[in-house]
């Protein structure tokens, strides 16, 4: 039995360990890679041009072409 006027020894080490630095990091980097995940959707869809060119008719050897555009507005997500 230890006496009441004994000192207790103290470990260099608790029970829990701290995990709050790495926790902070994984998070950060997450948030980044998110982050950067939507600017290139974000860029993708705002620069994403997308054009067809069709053959009309045939006058003699010179084709007429049409060409038609895809617009922004027009992406079957959004109608």
């Amino acid at each position: 039995m230890a006496s009441e006027n004994e000192e207790k020894v103290e470990l260099g080490f608790n029970a829990v360990p701290d995990t709050k630095p790495k926790k902070d990091w994984v998070l950060l980097s997450l948030r980044v890679v998110a982050f950067l995940a939507t600017s290139a959707a974000t860029l993708v869809m705002a620069f994403n041009k997308q054009t067809k060119n069709f053959i009309v008719a045939t006058t003699g050897n010179t084709p007429i072409t049409a060409t038609i555009s895809a617009k922004f507005n027009q992406t079957p997500a959004f109608v």
